[in-house]
């Protein structure tokens, strides 16, 4: 199975066991672990939902406690004037600051997101390990075993990571890098759009989703058109590949050219399911799976909340519910919307015609003959029309037709036993061959 991962802007929910409030920005799985990224940390969470562990590197520091003062007695006009600054302007940054410090004011402006700056976008995990990749303001982390390290890129503001096995691809808005089999990570290609979405294929080649479409990038920096639409979601499951686009979702695999499967769900986030039925999972209000990106099962796995990511480890597909990190429940049943269709009623049996005979118009057999004359002086066609009106007996019957037979039995053996007679010589009966001749011809109407 081969995972894509893009930042998503998703609803609120909170993995097992954290405390903010704050939405999910993403959510990856690698083979036993789920990764999560809201309120710039990222937490790792095992497959009983337990939090296992957590990167403070991106986390905010606690807020700063005030210091207590001396009791002193200081207007705002004196501590502006202590700190040198225009007592005609209390409204500055820099006077909030001052009489903040004086005690007072209180600090109305607000920190850098966290200790230095870095701000993570977006997460990527492989099926292969449990290492989660980072795509942050200022280089690509790699966090294990509860912590996370700068791992490449540094300084560079990387919107877009994916993984795959030992690969790793990682892109700004102008550049795509890759590094594969753990070593360094080089410019793959430059980028002419921002990337929505990256996919990494086996083989060296990584696909890049904008609102110009997709793009697949070789191992020597080939590139290669493949749709030609704004695509908002993208992942290769098992050599697979699955886009959302305007205008419904698209498949191919390796070279192929994409082909429409079918009319996209009401979803905004494509990820590999289990690999079973659920190959694909979309997500975005609700939950969707399908097996070939055509059909979609729309799930409900929580009426009334909304579905804001999901992943999917080895053995089970994991979503975010509003506060919660859950196991899809695989025993919930699909939308009303969604249900099948009934069964077909059979067709009512055909009432009895209470042994009235059916009648049959005698259509003709229409036969058309075209026919060629050459002469030395012209050429000729001819078209000749035959209508055939078939005036048999009109079909009888099964007990009328065991009837007819016997009597066609017993008037042909009469007229076999005339026969008979008749055939025997004699002189004295001028009309006799006449009769036979009559009696064969009647035998062969019967027939």
């Amino acid at each position: 199975m081969i995972a894509a991962v893009v930042a998503l802007s998703l609803p609120r929910a909170t993995p097992a066991g954290a405390t903010t409030t704050n939405r999910i920005a993403a959510m990856v799985a690698g083979a036993h672990t789920i990764f999560t990224l809201r309120d710039n940390r990222v937490l790792a969470i095992d497959e009983a939902g337990r939090q296992i562990g957590r990167c403070a590197r991106f986390e905010a520091p606690p807020p700063e406690l005030p210091v207590a003062r001396a009791a002193t007695v200081l207007d705002v006009d004196e501590a502006l004037h202590l700190a040198g600054l225009p007592d005609d302007d209390p409204d500055s940054a820099e006077a909030e600051d001052a009489l903040a410090d004086e005690g007072l004011l209180a600090r109305r402006r607000s920190r850098a997101p966290s200790a230095d700056g870095i701000v993570a976008h977006a997460l990527a995990a492989s099926p292969a390990d449990d290492d989660v990749w980072i795509a942050t303001s200022s280089g690509l982390f790699r966090g294990r075993h509860g912590t996370c390290a700068r791992a490449a890129l540094p300084g560079r503001d990387l919107v877009a990571v994916a993984s795959a096995g030992d690969s790793v691809a990682a892109a700004s808005e102008e550049l795509l890098w890759r590094a594969d089999g753990g070593g360094v990570f080089r410019i793959a290609a430059g980028l002419t759009a921002r990337p929505r979405v990256l996919a990494v294929v086996d083989g060296g080649h990584t696909l890049v989703a904008s609102d110009d479409g997709v793009t697949e990038i070789g191992p020597w920096g080939g590139v290669r058109p493949v749709l030609d639409q704004g695509t908002d979601a993208l992942a290769v499951c098992g050599g697979v590949a699955l886009a959302f686009a305007a205008d419904g979702v698209w498949s191919w695999t390796g070279d192929a050219p994409p082909e429409r499967v079918g009319d996209r769900p009401a979803a905004r986030a494509l990820v590999c399911g289990d690999g079973r039925a659920a190959r694909f999972v979309a997500v975005g209000g609700g939950v969707y799976s399908s097996a070939d990106g055509a059909a979609w099962r729309d799930w409900n796995p929580a009426p009334g909340r909304s579905v804001a990511a999901a992943a999917a480890t080895a053995d089970q597909i994991w979503i975010a519910v509003d506060d919660d990190v859950i196991p899809l429940p695989t025993g919930v049943a699909p939308r009303p919307g969604a249900l099948p269709a009934p069964p077909a009623l059979p067709a009512p049996a055909r009432p009895p015609t209470g042994g009235r005979e059916d009648t049959a118009f005698p259509w003709p057999r229409v036969m058309l003959v075209l026919a060629g004359q050459r002469a030395a002086l012209r050429d000729a066609w001819s078209l000749v029309v035959l209508l055939a009106f078939p005036l048999g007996r009109p079909p009888a019957a099964g007990a009328q037709r065991r009837q007819l037979a016997a009597e066609l039995l017993r008037r042909d053996a009469e007229l076999a036993a005339q026969e008979a007679a008749l055939s025997a010589a004699s002189a004295d009966d001028p009309s006799r061959a006449a009769r036979l001749r009559a009696i064969r011809q009647e035998r062969e109407a019967l027939r």
